[in-house]
């Protein structure tokens, strides 16, 4: 008995020396929060004498100008010095793509060294760049991803002919492996022979290259199924009426969905430009209606499509160059230059002329002078 009495006493001691549970509704305390990072501070330049402008949408959009790179996110109104801190040649002709607000990459030549530059790239609009040394100059060059990437570099050009390496990346810009090369005194299956305007690629493998060749009745255009390695000529039908006109192709733009535009200035008896359609990203291509003007053209989506006649007319299509409307714009006709016509949809666009941009929301029918 007094053993048992123990042993309660015992169990009734430690039962008090044992810490309390929590309760499930005991205060947890709050971990710190984590920091913000700092925006960073761009010098606002409100009115650049820019040298190209590339607007994405309505509000945000790249430009360049004498020694700057620049980004805009009210439209144009203001623009926003993103130079890099590194950069040592001037940017303002230098070749740019551009994929969204945020992501672009800038090809700076070597003056010195022809076949030799400097591609910088930006992930944060701007805030910060990367770059890295490449085997080419000035080249025509873009991307069809973050990652993937392609240039078509001119290496010389001389009596109706021109001679080109293509090179393309898979790792955004970091590197550049040589597809496609014109050693003189070799045929290859893209032609020395031609003028090369640009190029462009529907994916990794899918790649198409516009030109121009002194020849009656023919397109240039070739395409390639193997990454820009081989090129075959692809066969296009000129529109009716013009079928001995000389041509200068451009490279296809292609949109979601398979569809693709083709732009094809035409030369005989008149001058015209028609832009052929695709449905199956660029494995055949249909006419549409030539449009009797040889002029400054911007493609804001497969449908939506705007020429300038050189004066006060721009030309419209909302069906991809099927049909036209001519509508005059009432209060504008530039007092120099026009460098550049950059539509993001049916109403928004934006010319660039030499001294200054300008601005329509309503397709071209009244335009408004930025950064007065």
């Amino acid at each position: 008995m007094k053993k048992l009495s123990l042993l309660l006493l015992l169990m009734i001691l430690l039962s008090a020396c044992a810490p309390a549970a929590l309760e499930s509704n005991a205060p947890v305390a709050e971990s710190a929060p984590l920091a913000t990072p700092t925006a960073p501070s761009f010098e606002t330049l409100p009115n650049p004498r820019l040298t190209h402008i590339e607007m994405l949408d309505p509000l945000n959009g790249w430009g360049q100008a004498e020694g700057v790179i620049l980004r805009t996110e009210d439209g144009g109104e203001t623009w926003l010095d993103v130079t890099p801190t590194d950069i040592q040649s001037n940017p303002a002709y230098a070749k740019s793509f551009f994929l969204d607000e945020k992501t672009g990459w800038i090809l700076l030549e070597d003056v010195d060294r022809p076949n030799a530059g400097l591609i910088f790239r930006t992930l944060d609009g701007g805030a910060n760049w990367q770059w890295r040394s490449v085997p080419f100059g000035r080249a025509d060059f873009g991307f069809t991803d973050l990652d993937n990437g392609y240039a078509l570099f001119n290496m010389g050009a001389a009596a109706g002919s021109m001679g080109v390496s293509i090179w393309t990346t898979q790792n955004s810009g970091g590197d550049y492996a040589r597809v496609f090369y014109h050693e003189p005194g070799f045929e290859y299956t893209l032609p020395f022979s031609g003028i090369k305007n640009g190029i462009s690629f529907r994916d990794a493998q899918n790649g198409w290259i516009g030109g121009t060749v002194p020849m009656d009745g023919v397109i240039w255009l070739y395409r390639s199924v193997d990454g820009g390695f081989s090129w075959a000529e692809q066969k296009v039908d000129l529109p009716s009426g013009y079928e001995n006109a000389q041509t200068s192709t451009a490279a296809p733009r292609f949109f979601d969905g398979g569809l693709a535009t083709l732009p094809v200035q035409l030369f005989g008896e008149q001058f015209a430009t028609v832009f052929y359609q695709s449905q199956d990203g660029g494995e055949t291509w249909t006419a549409t209606q030539p449009l009797g003007v040889d002029g400054l053209y911007s493609i804001a989506s497969p449908n939506d499509i705007f020429v300038w006649d050189g004066g006060m007319v721009f030309n419209f299509s909302s069906d991809g160059g099927k049909t036209w409307v001519y509508q005059s714009a009432e209060n504008w006709l530039p007092d120099d230059t026009l460098r550049e016509l950059d539509f993001v949809d049916a109403d928004t666009g934006w010319a660039l002329t030499e001294y200054e941009l300008y601005r329509t929301n309503d397709g071209g029918k009244t335009w408004e002078k930025l950064g007065q």
